[in-house]
């Protein structure tokens, strides 16, 4: 399952690029993140891995993180790995003015066992998570 989102951002490319490559940025913007556990690597550097604990409808979740690409100020891609499959996500990041920058995010979800039946039915919940975090992170980085 893929798909693509995206928004703006009313900030300069070299603060979203600051605010979004800095690995401790995300407890501030993604809801639910309990802890980062590093497990090896340079945190925010290609290859770097991390287990991500969530808290969500009440059950922890760990997700695994592994960075594959880092091209800051332009693009990061994670791997996302967890029992329910696999996400990789490509954000991508587009100057349109000096106070302007539109945020790309390409998702592709391979998912496993029962969750490759049902979801398909699921894609607008995922896209809808997607974009809240997109959103939030927008948020945080169009603040001063």
């Amino acid at each position: 399952m893929k798909y693509t989102l995206s928004n703006q951002i009313n900030q300069s490319l070299e603060e979203v690029a600051r605010k979004f490559g800095d690995p401790e940025s995300v407890r501030y913007w993604m809801e639910g993140l309990q802890k980062i556990e590093r497990i090896s690597g340079t945190p925010g550097k290609v290859g770097a891995q991390s287990n991500f604990h969530y808290l969500y409808n009440n059950k922890e979740m760990i997700i695994a993180e592994t960075i594959l690409e880092e091209n800051l100020p332009h693009q990061m891609k994670f791997a996302y790995d967890s029992p329910m499959g696999r996400n990789i996500v490509d954000i991508r990041f587009e100057k349109l003015s000096d106070q302007q920058v539109k945020q790309t995010s390409f998702t592709v979800m391979e998912l496993k066992g029962f969750m490759r039946v049902i979801g398909p039915l699921f894609k607008a919940m995922f896209k809808k998570q997607s974009l809240k975090y997109m959103t939030a992170f927008k948020e945080y980085a169009e603040r001063s």
